[in-house]
This record gives C-alpha cells, structure tokens and sequence, in this order.
C-alpha cells in the first residue's frame, strides 16, 4: 500500500525544488572563500546537528538488527516515538529484513569494510509501506568486529510511484497494436515500438532507430506538411499507401508535438496504424451489396425480357406457319415484331449498364504519397 505524496512530504519534512532548467547552458561558477574557512567552519559544527536531520531516517543497529539508537527523523518518518523506536527491531522498519540478510550486511560492511545499497519497502506505524533506499556502513571508528551497523534511509516513494508508471506506460506503449514511434525535429526515429518495427520491413526492435523518416513517409505529402505542424505546436494526421515488396499498406497517421517538463519542443510521437485490411473488407462489402442490388434487379430485367420476346417468337412463328396471309396481315405481325425486337435491346442495354456500373473499382483506391 501506498501513501499519497502529501502524507510522504509531512513525514520526511523536505521541501523539493527543481531549478535544473535555471542551469542550462550556464557556465560553472567558481568557488568563494580559502580552504582553512572551510576547516575552520566544520571544527565549530556539532555533529549530532547532522546526525539529528539528515537523511530521512538514521538507525543505529547492532548485528542482530536491534535498533541502538536512531535521529529525529527517523521517529517521525516511521511514525513512532523515539522510546519505542529504540527498542524496536529492523524487521519491524523494513519489509524484508531477515536473519540471513543481517548476517551478510554485518559480513560485508565490518569484515569487508564495503557499502551496501538496497531497494526496500518501509513499514510504518499506521500500517502504510513507502519505497525506500537504505545505505548500509559500519562504524568506521571503531573498526572492530563488533561494530554497530548504520543503516542511512531516505525516501523514494515518490520516485518510485514514477517509475512504475513509466514501466506501465512502457509496456502499454511497446504491446500495442498501433505503431508508436518517437523522432526529432530534424525527422529522425528515436524510438519505435514493436508494431512500428514489424510494419516497416518487418525489422527487429530497435532497427528504426536513427533512421529517417524520409524511407518510409513521402516527404513532400507527408513528412513536410507533418514537421511544419509540429514546429507550430498543432497535431498532424493523413493517409499514405505504403508498398513492402509484394504487399501493400494504407498506413493512418497521427503525429503530436513531444514537449519536455520544461515545455521545450523536442520532437514529435508518430501513431502509425495499417487499414490496408480494412480497407479490402469495405471494398469487398460493396461489392456484395452491388451484386445483391444486381441480382435483386435481374427478376425485374428478365419479366421486362419475357413480354417483347414473346410477342416477337410468337409473330415469327405466325410469318412462318401461315403462308396466306394477307399482305395487311402480314404488315402488322412485322410491326409487332420490331416493336418487339426494339424493347428487346433496350432491355439488354440497360442490363448491360447496369453490368458495367456494378463492376466499376470504387473510387480512392488509388492514394496519394505512394512510397
């Protein structure tokens, strides 16, 4: 369980201030003041001054992980009184503290004379746990094999916190179906995630980086109009045909303005997406509908079929059965017979259009910025 950031301002009592971006591009200043200033100041400090506020907590422990003494901090970091905390055990402090670790700590830090760094959780009184970092030393002091161990605790919930969400965001980011890719202004790739790598070439994770832009995306229909967008702070979006050896992609694209914490434009996030699939089942759905609309029409075209032909095969048959017909007779069983021949092709011609304009290719299957 994690506690919130205030919770963890109040326990530690640190006020964070970034001014990183006050010193770029500064150059170093030198230092003021003699060395024997320096020395003089620190022989007139108390140390437990230091001993008392540093760090967020300070414990004293002897091999067994009891707790011989500990600083201020520490009491209100862990949420105990100073009494109790004295009298408390390491394991109680820090989730995962156990026989075998202590003896290698007291093994490595008073035989080995090392430092020892670990990533740990604090337990605190209210049952809350918080991401910590513990430095491990011994007394130098003493230098004896029964040294007390001092444990330096500082806290990382924050930076912990940040690191899981940029994990989280990178693993969301790197299993997506879409291709997400990261370039400079100068249209570079600086990252590009699975899908991306797969789309482009099939390339393997990380074999876009450092490539340009320019191999994949048209420049003058795509990569121009999308980095002038960028450099104004607006998004980009357009669609592309892109050509990979005997298959073709229609590649969606959206590109964003990549700003750092200090709100400098430093790139830009591509999301690069293939509807080559959809885009053939949408085709392949009105050619469906267009037939069935064709066939629907064809009961209706053959009963427009059915009347004129049988007027003129039964003229016909008359003309050639009945050889004394009289001449008026005759002139109209002819009449009959054209009349009937004329609705028969004008049937057929618009059986015919409707032919032609039921195979005709749907319009934009052709695109622009062909690669």
């Amino acid at each position: 369980m994690s506690i919130s950031e205030q919770t963890i301002a109040e326990k530690s009592r640190t006020i964070k201030i970034d001014i990183r971006s006050l010193g770029y591009g500064r150059p170093g200043v030198p230092g003021v003041g003699k060395e024997n200033d320096c020395v003089d100041y620190f022989a007139r400090v108390d140390p437990s001054l230091f001993f008392e506020n540093s760090y967020d907590a300070i414990i004293v422990a002897d091999e067994a992980g009891r707790v011989l003494q500990a600083n201020a901090r520490a009491a209100q970091f862990f949420g105990y009184d100073k009494g109790t905390l004295s009298r408390a055990s390491l394991s109680l402090l820090i989730a995962g503290i156990t026989e075998d670790l202590l003896h290698q700590i007291h093994s490595e830090v008073t035989k080995n004379r090392r430092y020892m760094r670990i990533q740990a959780f604090a337990r605190h009184k209210d049952g809350n746990y918080s991401s910590v970092e513990v430095i491990v030393m011994s007394n130098m002091r003493v230098g004896g094999a029964d040294d007390p161990i001092c444990y330096l605790i500082r806290d990382t919930q924050l930076r912990y916190e940040a690191e899981q969400n940029l994990n989280s965001a990178y693993h969301a980011m790197d299993n997506t179906d879409a291709g997400i890719g990261v370039a400079t202004l100068q249209g570079v790739f600086s990252y590009a995630n699975r899908a991306l790598c797969e789309l482009f070439a099939d390339a393997k994770n990380g074999a876009l980086v450092g490539q340009p832009l320019d191999i994949w995306f048209d420049r003058k229909k795509i990569l121009e109009p999308m980095l002038e967008k960028i450099q104004n702070r607006e998004s980009w979006s357009g669609e592309q045909r892109f050509l990979r050896g005997e298959k073709s992609a229609w590649l969606l694209i959206y590109a964003v303005p990549d700003v750092n914490e200090d709100g400098e434009l430093t790139g830009l996030v591509l999301s690069v997406r293939d509807l080559a699939e959809r885009r053939r089942a949408e085709i392949a759905e009105q050619s469906v509908a267009r037939n069935r609309a064709l066939m629907e029409s064809l009961s209706s075209v053959c009963h427009d079929l059915g009347q004129p032909a049988t007027v003129l095969l039964t003229s016909l048959e008359l003309l050639k059965q009945e050889k004394d017909l009289d001449a008026e007779t005759a002139r109209q069983m002819v009449d009959m017979s054209y009349e009937a021949a004329l609705d028969l092709r004008r049937c057929l011609q618009e059986l015919n259009t409707r032919r032609r304009s039921g195979t005709e290719q749907p319009d934009g299957d052709e695109g622009e910025g062909e690669s």
